[in-house]
């Protein structure tokens, strides 16, 4: 008799910590909703040195990302393997269409096993705006510093190369004013 009141309690006792750790985990889900661009990317202060990041291409090709240095633009940091990144993406993707070919936009993939990997991940999921870059965690991380490698991640980068702000998790790229915000955003740098 005893040994069935013990059942019953630790039963009880283990679905109310359930239920707890099920209210605990809806809550952290509210805060990773996607962010907006404005006021998320509206440049601060210059931090960290400019960045100097080789990015590679499928079949061998690269750029130094120092190329797009004299003019402002936005580092995406994505993972293939990354659930939050694969749920952005697509809206990253319609966004940079609406950018035009002269989007200041740099998506990376980072730790995706390389860009052949990236590329083969971007057809799959028919994602033709985003090119197929990715360079190495690691020489990101050491960037960041002690600041841990978040994905995704949006970096708003100077016309210097330095870090004027960060998104870290989801950007909201599918709300309607955001094609206008995010053009805002990069005119402020401009001046």
């Amino acid at each position: 008799m005893k040994q069935k009141q013990i059942d019953r309690r630790t039963l009880l006792s283990g679905g109310l910590s359930l239920a707890a750790a099920a209210s605990l985990r809806n809550s952290a889900r509210a805060e990773d909703r996607p962010k907006p661009i404005v006021p998320s990317l509206e440049p601060g202060a210059a931090r960290l040195a400019p960045l100097e990041l080789k990015l590679q291409r499928p079949e061998g090709g690269s750029r130094a990302l120092s190329a797009w240095r004299g003019t402002p633009f936005v580092l995406h940091v994505w993972a293939t393997w990354c659930a939050p990144c694969k749920h952005e993406l697509p809206q990253l993707d319609a966004f940079m269409k609406a950018l035009g070919d002269d989007s200041p936009i740099v998506p990376v993939a980072m730790a995706s096993h390389g860009p052949d990997a990236v590329a083969a991940f971007l057809k799959a999921q028919n994602l033709t705006h985003i090119d197929p870059w990715s360079a190495d965690a690691h020489e990101f991380q050491s960037w960041l510093g002690d600041k841990p490698l978040s994905f995704p991640s949006t970096y708003l980068i100077d016309a210097e190369g330095r870090l004027r702000a960060v998104i870290e998790g989801e950007t909201d790229w599918g709300a309607p004013e955001s094609v206008a915000q995010f053009r805002k955003v990069i005119a402020a740098l401009k001046k």
